[in-house]
């Protein structure tokens, strides 16, 4: 799309918007579309979006936007605006107050097509919430939903940190260097997960890349993911194998005797020359494809976290150049669709053999695309994690 273009689109979608037209609104989406945003969440689909709108304009029947600045870098744009109202629906549990807003808003969005593809809205709900309740909070009855509302801003507040910090934890979604490309990408179902990936250098010129999911989700799950990311990191500079590293952060987390908190984890060491040595500690498997067919890097031992002296093993292979390697976490083959299948380790594999040929960011990307189509309308209860690596060639 042309600046032009880009500009004229949204000035039709603050129009729409300003005159409470959800049909109009919607058109400027896609089936694929993502909004978020502190008061609905997470939105996917013209639908749900056309809907979440209408609820919007119900609740603040008189709101408006001013569009301030409007930031366009490619297909990335950035909108400033001010958004105003009244409230006169009740929100959060709160009657209606009658009261009026003011609140800054910062929109970031992703456009394609002439559509937005990705919206994101930012901006100070605990302080929308006192313009709401002002006094009003105090002088209701239940004291206990008073402490409730405050409680939820300041948590939404501390999530948001969270997320940020889990962001930063994440390595450059691309690397390359002599003899391989890798890409990632981790998205997590909830503001904050429990799967994580890296990748760093070892000893000798050799690649260490990781994968792994801890059980259960939000803020706990997330805190050991960040712990876990943080032993096998820390590693790095030592000359052992993936299995002896898997099995130094199984005693730590034994150790610290995590309640009911454990994680599978697959961990490779690339050398220069191509050799692959690796181990799995109850992963799903990943999935080497070149000339000689496809092959389940499986070998290793038990989950971690849940046996003292839990053995394991490593395995060694030895790269082509032109062979791909996907490794991914189990959010991936369980996205469910509406009528309840899932997308599966056979559509996965289907998908990943048709785009073999493409660098591994566009190959992450386009297994990315397939579950979001294939999952489109549902919300999902995991998060999606995939990493794919071609090996080049190199030097032994």
């Amino acid at each position: 799309m042309t600046v032009d273009e880009i500009r004229a689109l949204f000035a039709e979608h603050v129009r729409a918007y300003n005159d409470h037209d959800t049909a109009a609104i919607a058109t400027h989406y896609t089936e694929e579309s993502v909004v978020e945003s502190p008061i609905a969440g997470k939105v996917v689909g013209r639908g749900a979006i056309e809907n979440a709108t209408r609820v919007l304009f119900t609740t603040f029947p008189d709101i408006k936007i001013a569009q301030e600045d409007l930031l366009i870098i490619g297909d990335r744009v950035v909108q400033t605006s001010t958004t105003t109202g009244t409230d006169t629906g009740g929100f959060v549990g709160l009657p209606p107050t009658g009261r009026p807003f003011r609140i800054a808003v910062v929109f970031l969005f992703t456009v394609k097509d002439g559509y937005i593809v990705r919206e994101r809205r930012t901006y100070d709900f605990s302080g929308f919430l006192m313009q709401l309740a002002g006094d009003v909070l105090p002088a209701m009855e239940s004291a206990r939903l008073y402490r409730e509302i405050l409680e939820r801003a300041q948590l939404e507040q501390d999530m948001k940190i969270a997320a940020q910090i889990q962001r930063a934890l994440l390595p450059a979604p691309q690397h390359t260097a002599e003899g391989f490309e890798l890409a990632v990408a981790s998205l997590p179902c909830r503001a904050i997960g429990g799967d994580f990936v890296d990748y760093f250098d070892l000893p000798a010129g050799a690649l260490g890349f990781v994968i792994g999911d801890v059980t259960g989700k939000g803020p706990p799950a997330a805190l050991l993911a960040a712990m876990l990311q943080g032993i096998l990191a820390a590693q790095s500079h030592l000359r052992q194998t993936p299995k002896d590293t898997l099995k130094l952060a199984n005693r730590v987390l034994v150790r610290r005797a995590v309640e009911s908190r454990f994680a599978t984890v697959w961990y490779g060491a690339l050398s220069r020359g191509g050799r692959l040595t690796y181990c799995n500690a109850g992963h799903n498997p990943p999935f080497l494809l070149g000339g000689r067919g496809m092959q389940r890097l499986d070998t290793g031992g038990l989950i971690l976290g849940a046996f003292r002296n839990s053995e394991a093993e490593d395995q060694s292979i030895q790269l082509q150049p032109g062979d791909v390697l996907v490794a991914y976490s189990d959010g991936v083959t369980e996205a469910m669709n509406a009528g309840g299948t899932q997308f599966g380790e056979e559509r996965l594999l289907s998908c990943a053999k048709a785009n073999v040929h493409l660098a591994p960011s566009a190959l992450v990307q386009q297994l990315i695309d397939a579950i979001h189509t294939f999952t489109i309308g549902n919300a999902q209860d995991d998060d999606l994690t995939v990493l794919a690596l071609r090996y080049k060639g190199g030097d032994s």
